[in-house]
């Protein structure tokens, strides 16, 4: 693993619209440099449109990442919070950074296990709940057709622990266990284009909810359902997964059809040493066994939420020098060969 002292950092540059933006250097080429060669997508998601309004932040985001997706500004009551009244200002202002600096962007995400309006929430007719479904998927997948190139159309539908589905969920209540194959055939509908993905949380670590997911998963496909793939989440604490499992996932998708991508990538632990093992074998492991698209929860511990206290648990610090997670990620990166 490649590692650089932070006090002989030289200052970086990007020239943004309000002028030259200095920042610290890695001392290597860029995520999405290496990322480029080998056609990946590498993202940093949770981007809140403010923090855009830090021009170091811009500028690492820009230089480091070829994508981005929203924190909970797409996220129902806070994009749509009554009907008819959208928010688009937010998402405007991610889609227009990502054009203007040849970035994609992921939608994240249109049913999550939080952020239900209160108008929908009193929609107890399973007409009418698909009804406003249709409305607010409609709404926002054909505004940002062409610019927003896939999206998480159902985020988090089992119980953080396993043990089925979260039958807590306001789409669950209304519509049951079949909420999730309108979602997917409401947003196909909406966005004939986009790539749709089911993000899920903790599978990598947790065989029976794995095998849920999969459950799950392989019934859309046999119902014809236009699913594209699985999002893993990817929040790790403390222990890597198990080494062949990503690959075991991967490969059961395949089986189907589908594709696997890492969706919001972030490693909680005290030890930097360790959290930069995990980063490196992670990615390593992933791009050996296929993923092509990665996507970060954010990359700078300014910014970061932790359940571990005291834990930094993104590649880049509070004021945006690289760690040792970092230069890993990259190492494994730089390091991954195409197979033909």
């Amino acid at each position: 693993m490649k590692t650089i002292c932070a006090a002989t950092l030289i200052i970086a540059f990007l020239a943004a619209t309000e002028g030259t933006v200095a920042f610290p250097s890695t001392g290597t080429t860029s995520l999405r440099e290496e990322a480029a060669k080998k056609n990946i997508t590498i993202g940093s998601g949770a981007i809140s449109p403010t923090y855009l309004k830090d021009p170091e932040f811009a500028a690492v985001l820009a230089y480091q990442f070829n994508s981005l997706s929203p924190e909970n500004e797409m996220k129902w009551s806070l994009l749509e919070p009554t009907p008819g009244y959208f928010n688009w200002g937010t998402i405007d202002t991610l889609v227009e950074f990502a054009e203007a600096h040849d970035m994609v962007v992921k939608g994240h995400g249109l049913i999550s296990g939080c952020c239900d309006p209160d108008y929908l929430l009193n929609i107890t007719e399973p007409t009418a709940f698909r009804a406003a479904m249709t409305a607010h998927f409609r709404a926002v997948m054909q505004r940002y057709h062409g610019k927003v190139d896939r999206w998480d159309v159902v985020t988090e539908a089992l119980k953080t622990m396993g043990g089925g589905l979260d039958t807590n969920s306001t789409f669950y209540k209304v519509l049951g266990p079949d909420y999730i194959e309108y979602a997917f055939r409401i947003a196909r509908a909406a966005d004939r284009d986009a790539k749709l993905f089911i993000n899920e949380s903790l599978v990598e670590s947790l065989l029976n909810k794995r095998q849920e997911l999969y459950d799950l998963v392989s019934r859309l496909v046999a119902n014809g359902v236009p699913i594209t793939g699985v999002a893993l989440e990817m929040h790790i604490t403390e222990t890597a997964p198990i080494p062949g499992v990503i690959t075991d996932i991967v490969n059961s998708y395949r089986a189907l059809g589908l594709e696997v991508t890492i969706s919001e990538m972030d490693v909680h632990t005290l030890n930097s040493t360790l959290q930069a093992d995990i980063y490196g074998a992670v990615i390593e492991e992933a791009l050996d066994a296929g993923i092509t698209d990665i996507s970060f929860w954010g990359f700078t511990d300014k910014h970061a939420y932790t359940w571990v206290s005291g834990a930094k648990p993104l590649m880049f610090n509070e004021t945006y020098y690289p760690k040792p997670a970092f230069y890993a990620t990259h190492t494994s990166l730089t390091n991954f060969v195409n197979m033909p």
